[in-house]
């Protein structure tokens, strides 16, 4: 691919997208159905799915449906799962009580809730499938991801179909989570700047952080918006986009029009109603459809003491049922077939669970 080229017939793109998942904001931010609260039983079922898995001698990171079994469970999984691939995007799932359980216990019951949905994927250039989202002192400008750090998240994508956030303690002060939709975000564009669809459509290089396949150039270019088999999916990190131009002088030059591009989609999402703000409890669980969800957070200030910083657990899930995708997104990907994509691919590095930063 090359900057400038179109990877996909732009007659074939539709002028808007309808349905569930083209929300703004203002419409929901008063509703609470987007948040969906644990009943004791079902509580008391991820309890004894831990308790299980602990008799096993399984390592975390090998964790299973069967070596983690739900029963009564299954329907509503498969619930939040249609929500997030079909539906509107995300969910919120709200009441674990996580202040009564050590680290090991919630990390077996998070990634036991997120194996069920598909496969659990690294997240980092280390193999970690469960990610750390905590202030750990980084500087960005020094090469770190920004989940590493206090600082403000603009709007952006993860490398996998799923993101799952576990709080286990808030900020003092800060943190908020904010996300929008993408297929909204894409009609306004459409309304506003018609003459634009072509460029939106273009590969844009972005630069992998450091974490590079063997082979592979320290970038790797996707548009952000793709258009394949009747559905519509974002990929959307602009502060590596624009790190790929500064620091890798082959990477291919963006054009004025992809420039544009990315100033109209960063007005629109800080418009006033656009997004929808949420604040994480500790027992939160936030899942989001990257293919049509962006998110960001502001900046936090933590308490004095360590134990009470900031500190969330992520998770990446590839879902056997995922939606088709182009090839190209191999490039970042690894693969495109459902339930064996998405991650931070480095080959000689072992998948491995970290329950400490």
């Amino acid at each position: 691919m090359q900057v400038g080229q179109p990877v996909t017939a732009v007659g074939s793109i539709p002028q808007s997208i309808q349905g569930d998942c083209a929300w703004q904001g203002r419409e929901i931010q008063g509703s609470s159905r987007w948040i969906v609260h644990w009943t004791p039983e079902q509580i008391a079922e991820l309890e004894a799915a831990a308790e299980h898995f602990s008799k096993t001698g399984i390592a975390l990171e090998n964790i299973t449906t069967e070596s983690f079994p739900l029963q009564k469970l299954k329907p509503f999984i498969a619930d939040i799962l249609s929500t997030l691939l079909q539906g509107r995007g995300f969910v919120m799932l709200r009441g674990l009580p996580i202040k009564q359980w050590n680290i090991e216990k919630a990390a077996c019951i998070y990634m036991g809730i997120g194996r069920h949905m598909g496969s659990l994927r690294s997240s980092n250039g280390k193999g970690h499938l469960l990610g750390h989202v905590r202030d750990q002192g980084a500087k960005v400008e020094a090469g770190a991801r920004f989940y590493q750090t206090n600082k403000k998240l603009d709007y952006h994508t993860d490398s996998a179909d799923i993101v799952g956030l576990l709080c286990l303690q808030k900020a003092k002060e800060g943190g908020e989570s904010f996300i929008a939709s993408s297929m909204a975000l894409y009609n306004e564009i459409v309304k506003r700047r018609p003459d634009l669809i072509p460029a939106m459509f273009t590969p844009y290089p972005t630069d992998r952080r450091g974490e590079v396949p063997e082979g592979r150039d320290p970038w790797f270019e996707i548009p952000i918006f793709n258009w394949y088999q009747g559905q519509l999916s974002c990929v959307y990190l602009r502060h590596y986009i624009e790190e790929a131009q500064t620091r890798f002088p082959n990477a291919p030059r963006l054009t004025k029009e992809q420039i544009e591009v990315m100033d109209l989609i960063d007005a629109i999402l800080q418009e006033p109603g656009f997004a929808l703000q949420m604040a994480f409890e500790p027992g939160d669980i936030q899942l989001l459809h990257n293919h049509q969800i962006l998110h960001s957070r502001n900046d936090f200030h933590n308490w004095p003491e360590p134990e009470r910083a900031r500190h969330l657990l992520r998770l990446w899930i590839a879902p056997k049922t995922g939606r088709a995708l182009p090839d190209y997104f191999a490039s970042r990907w690894g693969s495109v077939t459902p339930g064996d994509r998405g991650g931070i691919i480095v080959p000689g590095t072992k998948l491995s669970v970290e329950l400490t930063v």
